[in-house]
């Protein structure tokens, strides 16, 4: 002991109050050795406590980050297939029918979704429509591996026979947005831009990345 009061000399510290205190509780501790050691069995219980509470919170940490690790690798994943015109008979009214399918890990539901049907020019910059809201396909839930077929009616569209042909100039653009919701709240988005084929009476997707993705 007197060689620590030494040092604490050297240091300039022997005045210090905190110094001080520490001098005079190791001399009570060494008149008194019983209060030594219930010292010591507290000062042994505040760290273990201390400890444990820090343990806790890196092992509450650590499950936060496995959870966000599970939900990421055991995520859903909707994307849109076999999308094809009901019927293609001259003057009815277009309807488009397509399956939405969800191909991740995990159930997720629709929150919103918009579907558009028009008639474009093909050098038109394209434009897949905001959901802003809406929810025209309905708040469908999908578990992994489902899928479900829709039809979109277009009452105000009638085929014809511009519509029938293969043309440079116009082109009939079936495009939408699904924004759906996973079992931990993250909200996620699929767009879609297709074309129709007249020949195949089918709509098939634009090779463009910033139309057709799925988060």
């Amino acid at each position: 002991m007197n060689e620590i009061f030494q040092s604490f000399a050297w240091l300039g510290l022997v005045d210090n109050p905190i110094l001080t205190w520490f001098g005079d509780m190791f001399g009570s501790w060494r008149a008194h050795p019983d209060v030594a050691i219930s010292s010591s069995i507290a000062a042994l219980a505040v760290v273990l406590a201390l400890a444990s509470i820090s343990q806790t919170h890196m092992v509450r940490r650590r499950l936060e980050t496995v959870k966000r690790e599970f939900f990421t690798a055991l995520r859903p994943r909707f994307v849109l297939r076999d999308v094809h015109a009901k019927n293609c008979e001259m003057g009815n009214p277009i309807e488009v029918t397509y399956t939405v399918c969800n191909v991740g890990s995990s159930t997720a539901h629709i929150v919103e979704s918009v579907l558009s049907l028009d008639v474009e020019h093909w050098n038109s910059p394209r434009r897949v429509p905001k959901t802003a809201g809406k929810n025209i396909i309905g708040p469908v839930i999908l578990d992994a591996g489902e899928t479900q077929t829709f039809t979109y009616p277009a009452p105000e569209r009638t085929w014809n026979r511009n519509l029938m042909k293969d043309s440079d100039v116009i082109a009939l653009i079936f495009s939408g947005r699904i924004a759906y919701m996973d079992a931990s709240g993250v909200v996620r988005e699929t767009s879609f831009c297709r074309a129709f084929d007249s020949s195949r009476e089918r709509f098939y997707a634009l090779r463009d990345p910033d139309l057709e993705y799925a988060d």
